[in-house]
């Protein structure tokens, strides 16, 4: 999983790991001319039980779009740093959406906090 700067959008680039990963998804795309990936931005929902006891269902509705927001930033900014490290990547091969406070991890807040990398092959 790529690790992002605390409460933050933009990739912690100091981290070895996220290097490495964006090195991995440009290989697995120039392995596989023919292959799209899809980038899915996630954020955590620890707290949204407290939210909803704080401010009620119309804070968790408001929050639940920022969180959309955060997610889809995520994986938009993973795509940006590909694009910007390896300038020959066709930006139409890198789709990115994001799930916000949706298919949560289980209850590993770290692993909610994530942009998961899916690989699809067009024919």
């Amino acid at each position: 999983r790529f690790f992002f700067l605390p409460n933050d959008h933009r990739l912690d680039m100091d981290n070895p790991e996220n290097v490495k990963l964006l090195s991995d998804v440009h290989r697995l795309l120039g392995v596989s001319p023919g292959s799209i990936v899809l980038l899915r931005g996630h954020v955590d929902d620890a707290r949204r039980e407290e939210f909803r006891r704080e401010g009620g269902e119309a804070l968790v509705r408001n929050l639940a779009l920022k969180a959309i927001e955060l997610s889809t930033q995520r994986a938009q900014e993973v795509k940006s740093q590909l694009l910007q490290l390896y300038p020959g990547l066709s930006p139409e091969r890198i789709e990115t959406v994001g799930q916000g406070w949706e298919e949560p991890a289980g209850k590993d807040s770290d692993l909610n906090r994530r942009v998961e990398v899916q690989w699809f092959t067009v024919e």
